[in-house]
């Protein structure tokens, strides 16, 4: 990184921080970024107590979504490193507070603001052996001082957007001195290690490893102890069982004609629907829209006398990549706004899956139109066409399944591959 590069981006960019940071007084949202990092160098301190000695790596994780992504590996790299500690840091305020996390060996923090100051306190804490960054939450600062000191870094799960690639291209020097820092890159595919080629000047050291998001969703489909008591309850026949995850009210206008009719038509038929939203307000219109089916809430049900649930109306989060194991047709949300929502969850469980048109952000629903696995919906007569072609036809609807299922497992084991890479920066008989 060049003096003039890490010169402007300290006397330009660091000091909007502290700008945000007085703006934050009116943001609720910046608020609670600036509020979680109070006292987090002592806390810090405290977490690392246990493990004085150890050594540890870094997995730097900025979201939820980058946080089960990086799941597989953290635990891949706990498996292989038995005397290791993995210290995880994220960026999101929301992220932090959500996440329950209490596997053996780990220590979850803040990521500290990428001031120079926060940089050196952070790692001189840490004492990393390697940095690893899930995705793309790339900061400067932390980069230049890891390159300084000789700590490896390596992006993990790389992949570049249209949007970044645009950019990219634009700033084409500027990127070029951020992810020169990187000892490796590990690419989800050839398609991004392409893209990656013109912005990292190493090419020997990008890696196609895939992306870890398929183990994680794997795993996840494997094991369904949240939901148990409801594939033992005899409320859902699978085959006859649909799923709507993560959905918008204009999503459940699309598919609650064809719903309706479906519970009409077939006493077996059931639908669980798991809204992107679970404010009061939402679950109301969803109950008025399906008020026929009758709606059960997922809440309700336990003390429920009803014989046979009809709707099951999903009034918490945390259980949707579970739920997909109830039902052999699903429909997920987002498609008709920004974008779709994760294909993969479903797909895991081996589920006929459709969405909406707005796809494209979506590698995987991409993938998954093109190779004729999933099924875009444009209108309330195609999903209606979807859903009783599914029910009408079960080979049709196994077969569809099958597909989903095999799209997932032909890309697992990321995580492994990830590893191997990552072993070339640890000295394995010190960890």
């Amino acid at each position: 990184m060049t003096f003039s590069f890490f010169l402007l981006y300290n006397v330009i960019r660091v000091p909007l921080f502290v700008l945000t940071g007085i703006a934050g007084f009116f943001n609720a949202k910046i608020r609670k970024t600036i509020r979680g990092r109070k006292g987090l160098f002592d806390q810090l301190e405290v977490a690392l107590g246990p493990s004085p000695s150890a050594r540890r790596i870094w997995v730097h994780m900025s979201s939820m979504g980058e946080f089960e992504q990086g799941l597989p590996l953290v635990a891949e790299l706990l498996q292989r490193y038995p005397q290791c500690w993995i210290v995880i840091s994220l960026f999101s305020p929301s992220a932090y507070k959500n996440l329950v996390h209490r596997q053996e060996r780990t220590i979850l923090t803040y990521l500290p603001f990428d001031s120079l100051r926060n940089v050196r306190r952070f790692i001189d804490l840490v004492q990393p052996a390697l940095q690893v960054i899930i995705r793309h939450d790339i900061w400067p600062n932390y980069q230049h001082i890891l390159q300084r000191r000789r700590i490896p870094s390596v992006l993990v799960d790389a992949s570049i957007s249209d949007k970044r690639l645009s950019a990219s291209r634009r700033f084409l020097p500027l990127y070029r001195q951020v992810y020169a820092t990187f000892s490796a890159i590990c690419a989800v595919s050839e398609v991004h290690r392409q893209r990656l080629l013109p912005i990292y000047p190493h090419e020997e050291n990008i890696h196609v490893c895939g992306d870890t998001r398929y183990d994680r969703v794997h795993a996840r489909a494997l094991d369904t102890k949240k939901i148990d008591w409801l594939l033992k309850s005899g409320h859902f026949v699978r085959e006859k069982c649909f799923i709507a995850g993560s959905c918008w009210p204009v999503d459940e206008k699309t598919f609650a004609p064809a719903v309706l009719e479906a519970l009409r038509r077939f006493a077996d038929f059931t639908a669980v629907i798991a809204p992107h939203e679970i404010d009061a307000e939402h679950l109301e219109c969803i109950e008025q829209l399906l008020a026929a089916g009758p709606v059960v809430r997922l809440s309700t049900l336990a003390q429920s006398s009803i014989d046979h649930v009809r709707v099951l109306l999903i009034d918490s989060f945390g259980l949707l990549a579970n739920l997909y194991a109830l039902g052999g047709i699903a429909y997920i949300g987002g498609g008709f706004g920004v974008g779709v929502h994760s294909v993969l969850e479903p797909a895991a469980h081996g589920t006929a899956v459709s969405y909406g048109p707005n796809h494209l952000n979506s590698p995987e629903a991409r993938e998954m139109t093109t190779q004729a696995i999933g099924v875009p919906i444009v209108n309330e007569e195609e999903f209606r066409h979807f859903l009783f072609d599914m029910l009408e036809n079960p080979a049709r609807l196994a077969e569809r399944g099958q597909r989903s299922k095999e799209y997932v497992m032909r890309n697992i084991g990321a995580s492994q591959r990830t590893a191997d890479v990552l072993r070339t920066f640890i000295d394995s008989e010190e960890l």
